[in-house]
């Protein structure tokens, strides 16, 4: 046995016990994003600012292990505290991406889902589409197609080459007639959340796109935040 690697194992479990990953935050609609938010891991509290429904926050440090929560600075739970949903981050999410939706059924007005948002995973280039529809969808780029499931299941799509506009269509897997068509720009040095929704406007068919676009340089400028001590009331 290697005493000297054994001492290093457990002088350093500890510390990496109590890692936690920056956080960026993505309100699903305006109404989120005007509400008063803060994450809370352990004693630390922030409040979560910079949200908008159509780009990732900056970075917010969250320490320790866990529990953390979303609280909501706006909402009292029935003892008369804030209201506060808790969310968990995988083991092996090394990026997460926090996203707020809508939820009435809960104290706080929200439901948390965590997706891992690594570049390394989700490459520049890439459309990353979630079905959040009742319907499996196939979606053709250009010369290329997928099959993404109902449930918020990531299927990815890069259609390489150059920069260039191309045809994105969408339908029911087996039938013909498509659900959505439009012109779309491929950009080597972006990559898009593509959320598949029901339409709201019938004009444009019975499917809609909520597109998170991003680009490589500003998710290279963004810096993390470090969480403040501090209990927001």
């Amino acid at each position: 046995m290697n005493f000297r690697r054994l001492f290093l194992a457990l002088l350093l479990a500890p510390a990496l016990s109590h890692a936690a990953p920056s956080v960026r935050v993505l309100p699903w609609d305006e109404e989120i994003a005007q509400r008063k938010l803060a994450l809370v891991s352990g004693e630390n509290v922030v409040e979560i600012t910079q949200l908008h429904p159509s780009k990732r926050s900056p970075f917010f440090q969250l320490r320790g292990d866990g529990p953390f929560f979303v609280r909501a600075l706006d909402k009292k739970a029935a003892d008369g505290t804030a209201a506060q949903h808790s969310f968990t981050i995988g083991a092996n999410v090394t990026h997460p991406l926090l996203m707020l939706l809508p939820d009435p059924k809960d104290p706080a007005g929200i439901r948390a889902v965590v997706f891992d948002d690594n570049p390394a995973g989700f490459r520049w280039g890439t459309y990353r589409f979630l079905n959040s529809t009742p319907k499996e969808m196939e979606v053709r780029l250009e010369k290329k197609a997928v099959r993404v499931p109902v449930g918020w299941k990531p299927v990815d799509l890069d259609i390489g080459g150059d920069n260039r506009g191309f045809s994105a269509l969408f339908i029911i897997p087996g039938n013909t007639k498509p659900l959505y068509s439009a012109i779309w720009e491929y950009d080597k040095e972006m990559r898009t959340l593509c959320f598949l929704v029901p339409s709201e406007d019938p004009r444009i068919g019975p499917v809609a796109v909520k597109a998170i676009p991003e680009d490589r340089k500003s998710a290279e400028d963004a810096q993390p935040r470090g969480a403040a001590a501090s209990t927001p009331n």
